[in-house]
């Protein structure tokens, strides 16, 4: 991949209203409200219209972790995008700010929002605390890195005045490189436990078009996830749909495999999160392998969604990085050094990936604190319990159906457009720290009804024999009970090679795509005789099953190595996550909230779609906290 110029935008916030806004009237308060935040808000990140707000904490279920005193501690987190986070902000002082070499480094309104996501806080602050100054993890080593080397405008013709930003193999290579090879972090707990390594989680809410995963940028992404297991890495789905771009518009780096790419819910009132965003990008998307070519059409491309509008973050205004002085359609703003203000109105997956990446960060922080070893921290195993645990909302599917051999069967894995559902950190809690956790050995065992296990898997040199795996539970299951199983692994693709040069034209960043297991997932009784479900998608490296037990009995997990798509086969490390789920939180909180003091929820008659990889310069308003 030789240097040029890429479209690439960070995924942007939406307005509430179509109406083009000054930038006095907005700063001024003539757009929302100029009051402070509803008092009736108890929440940490907030979903904000200025009239009416709910907690976002208590919605995915992050108090339970809270309960437990885990707040993020001993974990590193960094969000990569664009521009830096705005450190100033009485949010953020804490931020750690890295430039990789050749970028601008320069702060930025984008990065500011998505980084105090993860984990805003505040130190200064006394007694109670108003939450609402908190990320998801606010304990978290929260670190900020910048790879745009610059910000343009697309031509004045296009009537597009969005924000894009290049960047170079160099930069991006070593934006990311950075951590999860380059530099080490002391993981340490209350000083009674410490560990080294990379971090243990980036966000990046920035992308590009790249339905097949083969540009270079996504697929060094995918090499540097798999060779640095320990580091997860989540990356916003995108925006891009549209009346007339309805499926396979998830772009990269999203659109690859290793990570977890992250959709949007919610319909632009800060009560409803139970539908998917009509913006949020989606499958079924393309798959492409150098042996099978293009196939059209078959990928699950979303891991998981989370709330994604009408959401508040800490504000910055200052004239650098997409918002420049020299880019058409930028905001000159006098409060620009106000560090207590917060923008509202937000929407996006850029804004639904954060809180997935402080939901990763609570499960390593509980590892941690746990005194665990570092496969509990792997990012298949995190992968696989984020996505078991997730909320099934209305209208999930994986195209199950009944064979004429009475075993129900998917061939896709997850939902299209909401992957494995909505993250739900109530039952990650339980899925991850209350069953089995790990299985000693790498080949299965005798399992409690909920937990995760980290193992791997090796082909059979013989084409008749098919490996596998086997997990037996050793409590019986209820006839009607949901049982909920996910299988996460990685796409071989190696580590990353970045060829440097003085001159720009001759940089490189290569990355082997080297093979493809096909690892299926079945549900069996316990002497493995009578196979009930199956998850069998060859094209996505996660396989899943919602599936309602038929009869009181005992039953049995199997992980088997059905195929290998291309390459050579090799020993396959995965995460294996199961559980008998409680009944859903997310519809109980959303009655509560609908039927208490939430009472003047509205529509407006007319609001903006949101626009894939750019700005929108009136999309929120700020205020004083």
């Amino acid at each position: 991949m030789k240097h040029r110029r890429w479209n690439l935008a960070v995924l942007a916030a939406v307005a509430l209203s179509c109406v083009n806004v000054s930038a006095q009237s907005i700063w001024q308060g003539t757009y929302g409200v100029t009051g402070p935040l509803a008092q009736n808000a108890q929440g940490l990140v907030v979903s904000y219209d200025g009239n009416n707000s709910i907690a976002i904490q208590p919605l995915i279920g992050a108090d339970r972790f809270y309960a437990s005193n885990v707040f993020g501690q001993g974990t590193v987190t960094a969000n990569v995008e664009a521009g830096l986070a705005w450190k100033q902000h009485d949010w953020l002082t804490g931020v750690t700010q890295y430039t990789a070499p050749t970028a601008a480094g320069e702060v930025d309104m984008h990065a500011t929002w998505v980084t105090a996501v993860i984990g805003a806080y505040d130190p200064t602050q006394v007694g109670s605390y108003p939450y609402y100054k908190l990320g998801i993890a606010p304990l978290t080593d929260l670190n900020s890195g910048a790879i745009a080397t610059s910000w343009f405008n697309l031509p004045a013709a296009t009537g597009d005045d969005s924000a894009y930003f290049n960047v170079t193999p160099k930069s991006f290579y070593n934006g990311y490189n950075y951590y999860t090879a380059q530099q080490t972090w002391q993981h340490t707990v209350y000083g009674a436990f410490s560990q080294q390594g990379s971090a243990d989680v980036i966000n990046s809410s920035w992308g590009f078009g790249d339905p097949t995963a083969t540009d270079a940028l996504t697929q060094a992404a995918d090499g540097m996830a798999r060779s640095h297991p320990q580091t997860t890495i989540v990356f916003a789905a995108g925006n891009s749909t549209t009346l007339s771009n309805t499926a396979n518009n998830v772009g990269g780096p999203a659109s690859g495999y290793n990570n977890i790419s992250v959709g949007a819910v919610g319909d632009f009132s800060p009560t409803n999160y139970t539908t998917i965003a009509e913006f949020s990008s989606r499958g079924p998307q393309d798959y492409y392998d150098p042996v099978h070519g293009l196939i059209p059409g078959v990928r699950a491309p979303v891991s998981i969604v989370a709330p994604g509008t009408t959401l508040l973050s800490a504000y910055y205004g200052g004239q650098s990085g997409g918002n420049g002085p020299a880019l058409r359609g930028t905001v000159v703003d006098a409060t620009s050094g106000a560090t207590n203000y917060f923008s509202y109105g937000l929407a996006g997956t850029s804004f639904a990936a954060p809180i997935v990446s402080g939901g990763v960060s609570l499960l390593d922080s509980a590892s941690y604190l746990s005194l665990w070893g570092p496969t509990s921290r792997d990012s298949r195993v995190i992968k696989a319990v984020l996505l078991n645990s997730a909320t099934k909302l209305p209208g999930w599917s994986n195209g199950q159906q009944t064979n004429n051999s009475g075993v129900v069967v998917t061939t896709q894995s997850l939902d299209y457009l909401q992957g494995a559902g909505m993250i739900n950190l109530d039952h990650a809690y339980d899925q991850y720290l209350l069953g089995t956790t790990d299985v000693a050995g790498q080949s299965g065992g005798t399992v409690a009804s909920t937990g995760w296990d980290y193992a791997s898997i090796s082909k059979d040199p013989n084409p008749s024999n098919t490996s596998h795996n086997d997990y037996v539970i050793q409590s019986l299951l209820k006839a009607g009970t949901m049982f909920d199983t996910t299988l996460s692994w990685f796409r071989d693709l190696g580590a990353p090679v970045f060829t440097d040069n003085a001159n720009p034209d001759l940089q490189d960043l290569t990355t082997t795509d080297d093979g493809f297991a096909n690892l299926n997932l079945e549900l069996w009784d316990a002497s493995f005789t009578h196979l009930y479900a199956a998850s069998i998608s060859p094209y996505n490296d996660v396989q899943e099953l919602h599936f309602t037990i038929p009869a009181d009995g005992n039953y049995g997990i199997r992980v088997t190595y059905a195929a290998q798509m291309f390459g050579t086969p090799q020993a396959e490390n995965y995460g294996l996550a199961w559980a008998v789920p409680e009944p859903g939180t997310l519809p109980l909180l959303l009655a509560a909230m609908v039927g208490g003091w939430m009472v003047r929820s509205h529509r407006r008659k007319k609001r903006c779609r949101e626009s894939s990889f750019c700005f929108q310069r009136e999309s929120s308003a700020s205020i004083p906290c």
